[in-house]
């Protein structure tokens, strides 16, 4: 019998021709076609990682990196879109069974939302009065739940925690109770549909408020008891991966019918271009295979009842946020090689490379992460000397 995972990969490889296809009208829409987004839904594309318990697949972390990789070799956006979906299961955690069972039972059940505290939850009888605005929610047209951090007031005072630390809670929003803003312009992933949501004084029950991590941890498998730095920092490498296998791949095809200037020798026969993408399968090799390696590592930890230590936190950080520049670097030197082609906007290659610089903005592979995490190496091999 095929693992559920394995066929959910297989079967996303198999969309690649309709991902790719539809890609230019992903662009122009800002957001994924609906047709798209149905299939992914009827995949179960969106529940790798909502509990058994609420119905979902509950996939092991190396397995669900292996599905951001297909879903973003195919295109950037749609993995990017997986990815995220999939990521709001692990909020089922952080609710009560019944409340996680409405959110994250149906079919169709997707989170679209963030992680910054931009509005205010003041507290009221049976929950929290809201209102804010958040930026950058991926899937918000197709989304079932939105999730988002408030900073928590009382008579309009901002509440605070023992540690002296103001108190924030995430809270769980329906669809009608959200105003999405059709902002989203990038450059680049521009079929993630990120646009902004807002509030204005919407009633949240106690019930769909939460914290992350949660207070009271309820799910009992692994995959819950990851940091949750580990579970984004390493889906976000996984689907740069992607990318960057779709720009080498786009860009061999390329360099095959592709006559060199001035000549009708195809450019693959050019000793430069050639020690180039050498380089850059290379680089691609190296940054894949650390990103399993220390998924399989973390994963192991959690699955024998430890935590990761904050050496391996660090090196997956520096890891992630390294090979995601090491990425962005090498593809880019292949694209410069690509001449004209690489800036046309329909373009396979073009797109994987507008895709691959969108994502390195993201604040999980951003470069200020490196301070810390060779503050947490350095103190790890200064405590063993």
């Amino acid at each position: 019998m095929t693992h559920p995972i394995s066929a959910l990969t297989a079967r996303i490889e198999a969309m690649t021709p309709l991902l790719r296809e539809l890609a230019p009208e992903a662009d122009r829409l800002a957001r994924l076609p609906d047709a798209i987004v149905s299939e992914l839904v009827a995949l179960g594309a969106f529940r790798l990682w909502i509990p058994h318990s609420c119905g979902g697949l509950e996939a092991s972390l190396p397995e669900a990196l292996r599905v951001y990789e297909a879903a973003a070799r195919a295109d950037g956006s749609a993995g990017w879109a997986v990815m995220i979906g999939a990521g709001g299961g692990l909020f089922a955690d952080c609710l009560d069974l019944d409340t996680a069972r409405e959110i994250f039972a149906p079919a169709e059940a997707l989170i679209a939302g963030s992680g910054a505290a931009a509005g205010s939850a003041e507290q009221v009888e049976g929950g929290y009065r809201v209102s804010g605005r958040w930026r950058y929610a991926s899937g918000a047209h197709y989304a079932t739940t939105f999730t988002a951090n408030c900073v928590v007031t009382r008579d309009g005072r901002p509440l605070h925690g023992a540690d002296g630390t103001v108190a924030i809670r995430a809270m769980a929003f329906t669809p009608a109770q959200v105003i999405i803003d059709e902002c989203w312009d990038a450059n680049g992933m521009r079929g993630t549909g990120s646009d902004d949501f807002e509030v204005r004084g919407a009633l949240v029950p106690q019930r769909r408020s939460f914290t992350v991590p949660a207070e009271s941890p309820r799910e009992p498998g692994p995959l819950y008891r990851l940091p949750f730095g580990v579970l984004t920092e390493l889906p976000v490498t996984a689907v740069a991966v992607g990318i960057a296998r779709h720009a080498l791949e786009s860009f061999a095809l390329l360099a095959a019918r592709k006559p060199a200037a001035g000549t009708s020798s195809p450019l693959a026969g050019d000793p430069l271009l050639q020690a180039r993408y050498a380089a850059c399968h290379a680089c691609l090799c190296r940054v894949r295979e650390a990103l399993h390696a220390d998924a399989s590592e973390a994963w192991q930890a959690a699955a024998a009842g430890r935590t990761c230590d904050p050496r391996l936190r660090a090196r997956i950080t520096s890891g992630c946020t390294s090979g995601v520049a090491e990425l962005v670097v090498a593809v880019g030197d292949l694209a410069h090689l690509a001449g004209m082609t690489a800036i046309m906007r329909d373009g396979e290659l073009a797109r994987a490379w507008r895709d691959l610089q969108a994502l390195a903005a993201h604040a999980s592979v951003s470069q200020r992460q490196l301070a810390a995490a060779g503050q947490a190496l350095i103190a790890g091999y200064s405590e063993n000397v």
